[in-house]
């Protein structure tokens, strides 16, 4: 199994196969081997830097109903937003002057009906 964690952190892929395998195969020495193969990985790649990336939810309408959730479809006490083009790139502007270089546009799983976001 290990010869398919190194694998896995030379080329970065395995088969479906191979993933079965490893996972059906699980226990701790072998997690922690993986765990130590990817933390290097991470290293190899980013060093010890950190990325932060500003986050914007440009709507928070959803068409699911997910109980935990406070803005699930059932919640009528929310406050609904969709937020303009316009709206988002001041956004982005805010977030450049804080220091963010990376935007995540994010929404909700939205109700759509003709073709159109509700």
């Amino acid at each position: 199994m290990k010869a398919l964690i190194d694998k896995l952190a030379r080329e970065h892929i395995l088969t479906r196969n191979e993933l079965v395998m490893l996972i059906k195969n699980r226990n701790p020495d072998l997690d922690s081997y993986l765990f130590e193969q990817a933390v290097a990985v991470r290293r190899r790649i980013y060093g010890n830097d950190i990325y932060i990336r500003g986050l914007i939810e440009f709507t928070n309408y959803c068409k699911n109903d997910c109980l935990y959730c406070g803005i699930r479809r059932s919640n009528k006490g929310a406050a609904r937003y969709r937020l303009t083009d316009e709206e988002i790139l001041n956004c982005c502007k805010t977030g450049y002057e804080m220091g963010f270089r990376t935007f995540v546009l994010g929404m909700t799983p939205i109700i759509m009906m003709n073709g159109s976001a509700l």
